[in-house]
């Protein structure tokens, strides 16, 4: 096995860790969807891998598969970008429109994918063997010219980075008044701007180094995906999903509906219901959010926005996790967890992700679960002791 074969299987190994971590930590359709715009660019890697460690004679069926998703890489981080800064909670129809390149590539190879194992070993053998410098030419097609089906997913993402552009510029204003949305969208740039330099280098390659093809554009897409994978290692906030749970839509709620406070009566009714709400538990849901508050209370979204922030003075999600905290501390105190994990403990009490639980806890006691914990476990020490 060669050097690059080797460095295709690390940089895969961390790309198969990194989308997990989104996949498993995060529930929500924006994670679900960065996740699949890794995805794609991780079967990349693995189809490198296979083709430089020669175990693609022991799998020909992924021969060629690679466009499917490539295709794909861009749109969906496009439609991620859309979810995050839109706020949008589902797909629409029309998001189907960006499987259609996909579809025209799965079309021209039909024929190829529906041949025989021993015609597609024979393929497979002169471009590993004899002729790996046209491996991405796509000339098995039956309708479209030889490196087309290259060109054609980095025109298509250039098209998809330029209206990202558009949006994140659109959003650079109402961002920078905010430090939560400043560092979303720091990421959002920075993600972005890879996607943007691993499709410019394509086209670079494409045009300029077509003798020098496979190698250059391995080196660019595993130095992209390593780079995108030690950027959100170095990002928890955004690798565990935090940043979604940090909407703050009451000031703007207040402010559109130009109504600053509710009246006495209707606060004492409200804070009747809620306590109810508390009392109940429900917050230990950890898919608990504004809308679905409102629903059980049978009021408007915003009308408990302005119920939460003229009563509390705090956030909807910074009064759910006080409760949660508390949850956890008296918990904690009665020795209830001696035998969980702080993790399995905050999954328990509704946090989805271990750094909005070490966040909450520290906000709300001023230690972390495991400095608290271990002060409970002395003072029991030394009553016993005592």
């Amino acid at each position: 096995m060669n050097l690059t074969a080797l460095v295709a299987f690390a940089v895969l190994v961390t790309g198969c860790i990194v989308v997990s971590i989104v996949i498993y930590r995060n529930k929500d359709l924006p994670s679900r969807m960065l996740a699949f715009s890794l995805s794609t660019l991780n079967y990349a890697v693995l189809l490198i891998f296979l083709f430089e460690s020669k175990y693609i004679f022991y799998v020909p069926f992924l021969f060629r598969t690679g466009p499917l998703f490539y295709y794909l890489m861009v749109p969906s981080f496009y439609v991620y970008l859309v979810l995050v800064l839109k706020k949008r909670k589902q797909l629409r129809w029309t998001d189907g429109l960006h499987l259609l390149p996909s579809i025209i590539y799965l079309v021209d190879f039909m024929p190829l994918f529906l041949s025989p194992v021993t015609y597609k070993l024979q393929v497979i053998n002169s471009l590993v063997n004899h002729d790996q410098q046209t491996v991405l030419t796509f000339n098995e097609g039956w309708m479209m010219p030889s490196r087309v089906h290259f060109l054609g997913p980095v025109v298509i993402g250039l098209v998809y980075i330029f209206f990202a552009i558009k949006m994140l510029i659109q959003y650079y204003r109402e961002a920078s008044r905010k430090k939560t949305k400043r560092a979303i969208l720091s990421w959002l740039a920075t993600a972005t701007s890879l996607y943007f330099l691993l499709e410019i280098a394509s086209l670079i390659i494409f045009f300029f180094a077509p003798a020098h093809q496979w190698l250059l554009t391995t080196i660019a897409v595993l130095g992209f995906f390593f780079s995108m994978s030690l950027i959100l290692f170095l990002k928890p906030y955004i690798l565990y999903g935090a940043y979604l749970n940090d909407a703050d839509p009451a000031p703007e709620i207040l402010k559109k509906q130009g109504q600053p406070n509710l009246q006495p009566e209707k606060i004492r009714e409200l804070k009747r219901r809620f306590d109810q709400y508390l009392s109940e538990q429900h917050y230990l849901n950890s898919n608990t959010n504004l809308k679905e508050v409102a629903g059980w209370l049978n009021i408007p979204s915003y009308v408990l926005s302005i119920f939460i922030h003229q009563t509390y003075q705090l956030h909807f999600n910074d009064v759910i996790n006080s409760h949660r905290v508390k949850y956890i501390t008296e918990g904690l105190t009665n020795h209830q967890w001696d035998t969980l994990t702080l993790e399995a403990v905050g999954e328990i009490a509704g946090f989805n992700n271990r750094i909005t639980f070490l966040n909450a806890f520290k906000k709300f006691t001023g230690v972390t679960p495991s400095q608290y914990a271990k002060s409970v476990q002395e003072k029991k020490q030394s009553e016993k002791n005592g």
